[in-house]
């Protein structure tokens, strides 16, 4: 039978670190801890953020009073460079079959 995680993801890392000492999890891992039927991860204050308004418009580069309120019918969201690899291990422990 294969173990099963529940996952717990705190605001950053001086966060995470205490939590998962708490719960049992003292394998540390690349982006995360890992143990006692639990894994914490951590984001760094935003992970994700609402896209420039220039990304719905070109347009929109550069703001001008009639251009508002820019009102897209879909929001979309950014991760930040400094944030892609943090994003992406929360992705894949997110995604994997052993976690909950």
């Amino acid at each position: 039978m294969q173990n099963v995680y529940k996952l717990v993801i705190s605001e950053k890392p001086s966060v995470g670190k205490p939590i998962a000492a708490v719960l049992g999890a003292n394998e540390r891992r690349d982006g995360y801890f890992m143990g006692g039927g639990y894994i914490v991860s951590w984001c760094f204050g935003h992970l994700a953020e609402l896209a420039e308004a220039a990304a719905y418009d070109e347009k929109y580069a550069k703001w001008r009073y009639n251009d508002l309120p820019i009102l897209p019918e879909h929001w979309q969201m950014v991760v930040g460079k400094d944030k892609k690899k943090q994003f992406a291990v929360l992705k894949q422990l997110m995604n994997a079959p052993d976690v909950t």
